[in-house]
């Protein structure tokens, strides 16, 4: 028994906790939060051995899938090979001539120089020869630099200047070809040979040779940026080496020593672990945190409603993780050998439906956000341009919201994979021309799969839809268009059973829905809802003023208390009606609300005039509400009111239509029926603008033809048959 008393205690406790709505909140965010994890980490994490170089395999290692993965070893080796064939780029130095002219004069200068300065000038001219011919271009000599310092000493003016000018007239010859640090060598042999043919003395000619084989100067100078550049060019330009690795073949066999090639392949295969392992997981936890918290508080500050609804939530989330799990499963598709096709695929990324879901069921501009996070959860799957394929999928997403934001026929939601499709191909095209990458091969290739996400977008949202409505109660754009339809069964027999009701029902809704769109509503839902507000009017046609057909009035021979009863019960059978037929609870709200908790003013009055002892309670002939809780219904009980007042009219000229339309708003706010919807004065004066312009085109006056002239036409009519249909009256 103390067993089942703490077992009882503990459940309740767990009930206790586990049913608050923050925890329920936290609980769910917590699973999400997982699963997106998982499905994150599955993209970046390797999976089975950590080996290493040269270590021993303990068990065989096989590929279980068939892939075509990068041999880096023979890839290398093609790269080395190509850069090594890459010739060094040099570029021309103009003054290379110039200069070696220069320090030719140069050095014959110095040596007047020394020469006129004084007779013990024998050390200087040595040291000048020495410092010549050792400028890392020595030249062998037969002389001593001293034996050629005194011929210098000894030699004449004329001759000094003979041996200047020869020197430089042997220059431009060697210099007329192009000349780099590596052929430096043969110049200078080509410039010994032709100073040793010169009728000079040996001295003279070592003495030439020193100084114009020290003096040239190379006229291609190496350009290091330019021949990396090429080296860089001629490497990229090399082809991986890809090999097959067939599924069940063998990596590493057991007792072999690993080799860096092996590792390479383990790596490609998702065999590997990579050392980064603990921080890739702690990377992916943190970026799903930052945009869990994002769009957290994105939907906290700008949609509090949807915040507070657990199963709204619920659907936010599980359409975010059907995205991220269709695109995680279409990153592993691979086609064959064609490594840049498959490249590709991350342009298949569905984002587009997801958008359009969240568009459709919740709200449009949540959708823009979301589609915004979706699209970088893209790129972080994907491998390749990863900037590029979340791009795509941003823009596949917006045109997808752009076609649902508001939806006329069913046919319209075929229609924007159409429209996704198209946008696809034009972004695809668009980057593949900014990333440089214009092989019309692969534009093609990927025109296509821009066109199959579009159809797949389209055909995934077109799919879930349905499921997604029904198990989350949402009335989406889609179900008010179904309910929309006349042929829908309790529309039938509203036409069938309440004629009268029917045509007043479309008339509030035409009204209704034509002052929507400017005050922020939903016009679709204010058009549906108008069509459904009276549908309780079925169980007792004949008391409601529309479907009385003739004079006989059943108000009159029952008591007015019991009137005002009947009339008010339409409200409570429509929605009894309504959840009879799983009509959602958005248009019950219409039928539950139209009426707010206004008085049934003609059965109330007339039960005053009957009331001698003033007891009479002016609450028992109010409807029982709530009153409109949105702009939408607020809007179809205006419509309503408006129609049946000016219905009433005589003579609905503009004038009495424009004070009717005012008198019945300013009634409805004096009552405070508007009290708990968000309607401002200024929408007010937009729907009683809209309310008189709709009314006074349908209650203009008609043309009034003169008697002559419809004879004339009856004539005609009678003459031609059925061949002429023209209309008798004009507006």
């Amino acid at each position: 028994m103390r067993i089942q008393g703490i077992s009882d205690m503990i459940s309740k406790r767990f009930l206790a906790v586990f049913g608050q709505s923050n925890t329920k909140k936290v609980l769910g965010v917590l699973i999400f939060f997982s699963i997106t994890i998982l499905i994150v980490f599955s993209n970046f994490n390797p999976k089975q051995v950590t080996l290493k170089p040269d270590e021993v395999a303990r068990r065989d290692i096989q590929s279980n899938t068939t892939s075509i993965i990068i041999d880096e070893a023979k890839t290398e080796e093609l790269k080395k090979q190509a850069a090594e064939k890459v010739q060094k780029v040099y570029q021309e130095d103009t003054y290379a001539l110039t200069a070696t002219k220069n320090e030719i004069n140069s050095f014959f200068t110095l040596v007047n120089d020394i020469r006129a300065a004084g007779e013990d000038n024998n050390d200087e001219l040595q040291e000048l020869l020495d410092t010549t011919n050792k400028e890392g271009r020595t030249v062998e000599t037969r002389n001593s630099s001293s034996q050629l310092a005194q011929y210098l000493i000894n030699a004449t003016p004329e001759d000094l200047q003979q041996m200047q000018a020869t020197s430089l007239s042997i220059i431009p010859g060697l210099m007329q070809k192009p000349i780099t640090e590596e052929n430096l060598d043969g110049v200078f042999d080509q410039a010994s040979k032709q100073i040793d043919q010169l009728e000079y003395s040996l001295q003279a000619r070592e003495i030439m040779k020193i100084v114009i084989i020290n003096a040239i100067k190379p006229n291609l100078v190496f350009n290091k940026e330019a021949t990396d550049k090429a080296i860089k060019e001629a490497i990229d330009a090399v082809k991986p080496v890809q090999k097959t690795v067939k599924a069940g073949e063998k990596i590493v066999r057991e007792g072999e020593r690993v080799t860096p090639e092996q590792i390479s392949t383990l790596e490609q295969l998702g065999i590997q672990r990579s050392k980064s392992y603990p921080l890739t997981l702690v990377g992916s936890a943190i970026f799903v945190l930052l945009t869990f918290w994002l769009t957290i508080e994105f939907v906290r500050r700008y949609y509090k409603k949807i915040y507070e609804n657990h199963m709204l939530m619920l659907l936010l989330g599980l359409i975010f993780i059907l995205i991220l799990s269709i695109t995680r499963f279409l990153t592993v598709i691979k086609i064959g050998d064609l490594p840049d096709i498959n490249a590709l695929i991350g342009y298949l990324a569905p984002v587009a439906a997801g958008s359009m879901l969240i568009a459709i069921l919740l709200d449009n501009r949540l959708a823009y956000f979301l589609t915004m996070i979706m699209a970088l959860y893209v790129g972080l799957l994907t491998e390749g341009n990863q900037l590029f394929y979340a791009i795509t999928a941003f823009v596949g997403g917006t045109v997808g919201i752009f076609q649902v934001y508001r939806l006329n026929q069913t046919s319209d939601l075929a229609r924007s994979g159409f429209y996704i499709a198209l946008a696809n191909i034009i972004s695809i095209m668009t980057l593949s021309l900014i990333g440089g990458n214009v092989t019309l091969n692969l534009i093609l290739v990927g025109m296509v799969i821009g066109a199959v996400n579009g159809i797949l977008s389209a055909v995934l949202m077109i799919g879930a839809l349905p499921y997604l409505e029904s198990a989350f109660s949402i009335t989406s754009m889609i179900k008010l268009l179904e309910l929309s339809n006349p042929n829908n069964e309790l529309l039938k027999k509203l036409l069938m059973e309440a004629p009268g009701t029917y045509h007043h029902s479309l008339m509030v809704g035409n009204l209704a829905e034509a002052s929507a769109e400017p005050i922020g509503a939903n016009p679709l839902l204010v058009r549906v809802g108008a069509y459904y507000h009276d549908i309780g009017k079925i169980k007792r046609t004949d008391y409601f003023v529309e479907n009385q057909r003739g004079f006989d009035n059943p108000h009159e021979k029952i008591a007015p208390a019991l009137s005002a009863l009947i009339i008010t019960s339409h409200v409570r059978e429509g929605v009894e009606l309504a959840r009879e037929a799983h009509i959602p609870q958005d248009i019950i709200d219409f039928i539950e609300q139209h009426h707010g908790t206004s008085l049934a003013k003609y059965f109330y009055s007339r039960a005053l005039e009957e009331d001698r002892e003033g007891t009479l309670s002016e609450e028992s002939f109010r409807y029982e509400g709530p009153k409109p809780q949105s702009k939408e219904v607020a809007l179809v009980m205006l419509a309503d009111s408006v129609e049946a007042g000016v219905r009433s009219l005589q003579d609905p000229t503009p004038d009495k239509i424009k004070n009717m339309v005012r008198r019945i708003i300013q009634d409805k706010l004096n009552d405070g029926q508007l009290e708990s919807c968000d309607l401002t004065f200024k929408d007010l004066d937009v729907i009683s603008d809209s309310f008189c312009k709709s009314l006074e085109g349908l209650y203009h006056k008609r043309i009034e033809y003169p008697e002559i002239i419809v004879r004339e036409f009856e004539k005609r009519r009678e003459k031609h048959g059925d061949h002429d249909n023209q209309s008798a009256e004009q507006d």
